[in-house]
């Protein structure tokens, strides 16, 4: 990989707001299995505290905002909005409100995914489709035409998730759906709802979205945005012109330490990081980790695992011996 790509590449991920830890190894909330596979890509990761820099590194590949629990400061989305405008890259994963009870939208993030045609639903996903025991774990198994999951053929599951949608009023900045559930799913808008499993039911008319549901949407513009954005390159011509490329998935939990490694979660996540880096050739099903199988055993297992091992076999041994040489004899 590093002698494909000799130039180091360093993804920025934005800390301050209750994101998540690509340092943290914690299997509910942290990011260290999403730290390694950027390590196998040959990418190099920070943490980013915007509102103490007041700017985004100059060597930035691409700029992370990985589960957020408050909303960005005003300085901070006009920041990250000027990066864009300059041919940056952003990878946004947005969970559903803590409190579903009362839900507190984070106008920044939202407005600043609006600027590229995406929008961040206030709903919670329902799927029905037997895939799952928990009726909010979200399962993708189709996706649409789109680079990130081009041949991708993996299931990806999303514990608790949001409606992502492509805007159609901003035709500059089209964003499209890659990741999208079944038929037998729908975005929830009545939280109340939740708590009730038995009275899960879609209800169009009260602004329930019907399934198939967009879970993920990516975006992208030449910069300048007077431009069509360019082919990708072929051997021997000359490499693609800089774009502006975002990506915006419902779900951050789907990238944690506890269920990255399930089916397709992490070449779904290396895949849309890969393409808003536009390192195209690096989309791909990457080969799977030999698993970790441990065996707990109790301390009577254990000593009769020893008396077994060290004394009756060998004993069993040399008296089928002594048995063997009784009967020649």
């Amino acid at each position: 990989m590093k002698a494909i790509n000799p130039q180091e590449k360093k993804v920025y991920f934005l800390s301050g707001h209750g994101e998540k830890d690509p340092a943290s190894s914690d299997q509910r909330t942290g990011y260290s299995g999403v730290a390694d596979a950027l390590k196998a890509d040959n990418y190099q990761f920070e943490k980013l505290v915007l509102a103490q820099t007041n700017m985004i590194p100059a060597d930035a590949t691409a700029l992370v905002i990985a589960g957020p629990k408050t909303d960005l400061l005003q300085n901070e989305a006009t920041l990250i909005s000027e990066y864009l405008t300059k041919g940056g890259k952003l990878l946004v994963l947005l969970d559903p409100p803590d409190d579903i009870k009362k839900p507190a939208p984070m106008p920044q993030v939202e407005g600043l995914l609006r600027q590229w045609g995406i929008n961040a639903t206030q709903t919670v996903v329902v799927d029905v489709s037997g895939r799952t025991n928990d009726a909010t774990a979200a399962v993708a198994a189709a996706y649409p035409q789109h680079p990130i999951t081009e041949r991708f053929e993996l299931v990806t599951i999303f514990p608790l998730a949001r409606a992502i949608t492509p805007l159609t009023d901003n035709p500059q900045r089209a964003a499209q759906t890659f990741v999208q559930t079944s038929a037998r799913s729908w975005a929830e808008t009545n939280f109340a709802q939740l708590q009730d499993a038995d009275a899960l039911k879609p209800e169009p008319d009260k602004g329930d979205l019907p399934g198939p549901v967009s879970l993920a949407v990516a975006a992208s513009a030449p910069v300048g945005g007077d431009e069509k954005p360019a082919d990708k390159a072929a051997d021997g011509e000359q490499p693609k012109k800089p774009e502006t490329r975002v990506a915006a998935f419902g779900d951050s939990d789907f990238a944690t330490n506890a269920v990255l490694g399930l089916q397709g979660n992490r070449d779904l996540f290396m895949n849309s990081l890969n393409w808003i880096a536009q390192q195209e050739s690096q989309i791909s099903i990457r080969p799977r980790d030999p698993a970790d199988r441990r065996i707990t055993l109790t301390e009577n297992i254990r000593s009769a695992l020893a008396w077994v091992t060290i004394v009756i076999i060998p004993l069993g041994v040399f008296g089928a011996g002594v048995f063997s040489w009784w009967r020649r004899r």
